[in-house]
């Protein structure tokens, strides 16, 4: 199969409680380990400024973004592959593999940032250090999540208005509907239904909830590691776009201004002057 890049994001909390943001190339993770690149360079970039979760703060993000370009464009003359990133706990970590042993690139790679960096270099023929970073199945889900709230705020969606997130599980046991509706109200979904389909029994449920990745991602997750267990299937979620208030034309916010002043005698009326 043909390789195509394929970069996606998720977010994990490791075990040292620090939030972690993972982009990594999962097109590699078809022909994965590529022998014409056996070593493993790392570069650690220090943040500057970071948030209480040790993720940086919209500001720093723009500025390690700019310093990665220069540094994957210096690795890019040592025909590096470039194969994602994790960000957090005060740093983020840019993950290369190379034909061979880079020698000589740290100094240029301070020279060209114009700062500090920590670099690991080492074999890794077997490429298990991007093994280790694939996503399991409830990085898989968060990834599915993601695009879904990206899909909505590509329509337009207001992300800070309160939207109607179905979820739906599908199962072919009747216990297993039961089971699955008592766990839809358990997680406080509204308008649950059992719906009887060919292929079995659908059941759904509403979450109203803002564009919050965190809050879809913990209902999604949940239905999803579960429904197995009644012999169903998570089926995904969907929300129609809610859109901000349209912003109102001057004409119309005058048209009420003016209706406003004249219930207090202050309109528009030819009103003679008072005599003095």
């Amino acid at each position: 199969m043909a390789y195509a890049p394929m970069y996606e994001t998720w977010r994990i909390r490791a075990e040292d409680g620090y939030l972690y943001d993972i982009v990594l190339d999962l097109g590699r993770g078809e022909d994965y380990p590529l022998k014409t690149h056996p070593w493993f360079f790392a570069v650690r970039i220090p943040m500057a400024d970071r948030k209480d979760s040790g993720l940086p703060t919209e500001g720093e993000a723009v500025r390690l973004d700019t310093v990665e370009n220069r540094i994957r464009e210096v690795l890019r003359g040592r025909e590096a592959i470039y194969v994602g990133r994790r960000t957090g706990n005060s740093n983020r970590d840019l993950i290369f593999y190379l034909p061979e042993r880079p020698r000589g690139v740290e100094d240029r790679l301070r020279a060209s940032v114009g700062m500090e960096t920590l670099f690991i270099s080492r074999p890794d023929p077997k490429w298990e250090a991007y093994e280790q970073l694939l996503p399991g199945p409830r990085e898989w889900r968060q990834i599915e999540d993601i695009k879904g709230v990206n899909a909505l705020l590509n329509a337009d969606a207001d992300p800070e208005r309160v939207h109607r997130v179905e979820h739906r599980v599908e199962t072919t046991s009747a216990k297993g509907a039961e089971a699955l509706a008592k766990l839809f109200e358990k997680l406080e979904l509204k308008d649950v239904a059992v719906d009887k389909e060919p292929t079995g029994h659908v059941i759904s449920g509403v979450q109203e909830t803002p564009l919050l990745i965190d809050s879809i991602h913990r209902v999604s997750w949940i239905l999803d590691s579960k429904a197995g267990k009644a012999r169903g299937t998570y089926l995904g979620w969907t929300a129609d776009p809610e859109i901000a208030d349209e912003p109102r034309e001057p004409s119309d916010a005058f048209a009420d201004l003016e209706a406003a002043l004249a219930g207090f005698g202050l309109g528009d009326d030819d009103d003679e002057d008072d005599e003095s």
